[in-house]
């Protein structure tokens, strides 16, 4: 095979698919930036190094996986698109103040270039033998968009349980405490040991029976036989009154 050869066509055809995204560093490296598709505003790019080794393709090229520059769109305030589901915040997190879309926050860390790369170097294992860039920077262009979208997605939900709190802490000025019945009991004794309330009854039932025992606790307490049966019937009476 010659390997020379197998490089240069490879490269003729890396030039006729990317005829913009293709730089050419030398007869063996290059570069291709491309261009990623997200829910961003700013435009996202990655760009894909390749040194051929002398032995290409029957090992697997050098690659490195770097940032492309972030273009920045000015917005456009007469837009009519700028609807709730397409923001998340504002920049001061209060509400009111000027909102940002969450797309917007969303960069890519070295950890990420790392992964990216760890994924091609796997796939370039897959393809000896032939030439694999354009499956290559394929891999790339869709794994970097899927990592974009779980950082997206991970901000919205992180977004989202916070603005939950803050409802849930915006709603218990509303709601009072749940009543159940050990809680009613235990207020309602409070109530009456503040009030005086159980004392005020014990005096008015005193006053009522005339400091004389009732019908039931004379029995309760074996005392009917202290008592005359008149005084029995009159503190009966009273106390059905």
């Amino acid at each position: 095979m010659d390997f020379k050869e197998e490089q240069t066509q490879e490269i003729e055809i890396l030039e006729s698919i990317y005829p913009d995204e293709l730089e050419i560093i030398s007869e063996n490296q290059f570069n291709i930036t491309l261009k990623l598709e997200t829910e961003s505003e700013r435009k996202h790019s990655i760009i894909l190094n390749i040194k051929y080794p002398e032995t290409y393709p029957e090992v697997i090229p050098i690659i490195n996986v770097e940032l492309g520059e972030i273009e920045e769109v000015e917005d456009d305030e007469d837009e009519d698109s700028e609807d709730e589901d397409e923001f998340a915040g504002d920049e001061e997190g209060n509400g009111g103040t000027k909102l940002v879309r969450l797309s917007e926050q969303i960069n890519f860390e070295k950890n990420d270039l790392q992964i990216l790369k760890n994924k091609l170097i796997d796939e370039a294992n897959e393809q000896i033998g032939i030439p694999s860039i354009f499956t290559l920077s394929s891999t790339l262009k869709d794994q970097s968009e899927e990592i974009f979208q779980k950082k997206l997605d991970d901000l919205q939900k992180k977004y989202d349980d916070e603005l939950l709190e803050r409802e849930k802490e915006s709603q218990k000025k509303f709601i009072g405490t749940q009543v159940t019945k050990e809680s009613f009991l235990q207020w309602r004794n409070k109530f009456r040991l503040e009030l005086g309330i159980n004392d005020r009854i014990k005096e008015r039932l005193t006053k009522l029976h005339n400091g004389k025992l009732t019908g039931k606790e004379i029995f309760e307490k074996g005392l009917a036989g202290d008592f005359e049966d008149d005084e029995l019937v009159v503190s009966t009476e009273k106390l059905s009154v």
